[in-house]
């Protein structure tokens, strides 16, 4: 039996936020579209997010360094026969 009971300590409550544009870009169209459960709406949601995700993948590729080389070359080699065909002219 004790005169007074010790208090708990208060609990830790953190709740972790973050933003995530694909998952709120999914809720608006849902609302846009209404409440359908469709398997084709959905479907069509992935469809869309997938394509713009692929293009935008292709649009952040990098110029292949071969490439740079191949046509820095060509371009070398066209400026040397201009430059030595008009010594001769």
């Amino acid at each position: 039996m004790a005169f007074f009971t010790p208090k708990k300590p208060r609990k830790f409550e953190y709740k972790p936020r973050f933003y995530d544009p694909k998952k709120e870009e999914l809720e608006q169209l849902k609302a846009k579209y209404g409440p359908n459960d469709g398997e084709s709406f959905n479907r069509r949601i992935t469809f869309r997010k997938t394509m713009q995700d692929k293009k935008d993948e292709k649009i952040k590729k990098p110029i292949p360094v071969l490439r740079i080389i191949l046509i820095a070359s060509l371009l070398l080699i066209a400026l040397y026969f201009l430059l030595t065909f008009v010594e001769k002219w």
